[in-house]
């Protein structure tokens, strides 16, 4: 068994977070980021999260001060479980961050498009997506989402809903 957090996030100690700000505006939310964070099997903080140029894993240094939190969902994990979270984090560390895709979603939102222009599939990914993916992946919910239009206030969405019908996640 393990406990895993989803955290809704900004970042904190930049000068211009430009992708953070633009985030925000167009979600009209406090937090522009989303990521995983759990206690690995030997004690150790750690951080799985699309941000800068990929999908990558951060130790408890370099997380320090690094997030303003917002909001936090809980929820525990079964062996099984686990081992899928580990599975599908590493089988997607090391892929490209979707700066497009970022673009995209934003056009979608500012002017109401119906599909995301510079959508890519699995080729990059961004942080709401790989979120989204281990929800559906790990957990085996169906989120009627599409992941290449999905922002952190969708999953949001998604998992507020999920605890006023489920109450499997704590606040």
């Amino acid at each position: 068994m393990a406990d895993i957090s989803i955290e809704f996030t900004t970042p904190r100690g930049k000068i211009l977070p430009i992708f953070s700000w633009l985030i925000r505006v167009v979600q009209g939310t406090p937090y522009s980021h989303v990521l995983l964070r759990w206690t690995n099997s030997t004690g150790v903080d750690i951080v799985y999260e699309a941000s800068g140029q990929m999908l990558k894993f951060l130790g408890p240094e370099a997380t320090k001060n690094r997030y303003t939190i917002h909001k936090r969902y809980k929820t525990e994990l079964t062996r099984e479980q686990y081992k899928e979270l580990i599975k599908l984090c590493m089988t997607n560390a090391g892929l490209d961050y979707g700066v497009k895709q970022i673009l995209g979603i934003c056009l979608v939102y500012l002017f109401k498009l119906k599909k995301n222009p510079f959508a890519d599939g699995r080729k990059s990914q961004v942080c709401s997506e790989i979120v989204g993916r281990f929800l559906e992946q790990v957990l085996g919910w169906q989120l009627d989402l599409d992941l290449d239009i999905a922002g952190p206030k969708q999953i949001d969405d998604y998992l507020s809903s999920k605890l006023k019908t489920t109450g499997e996640l704590l606040v």
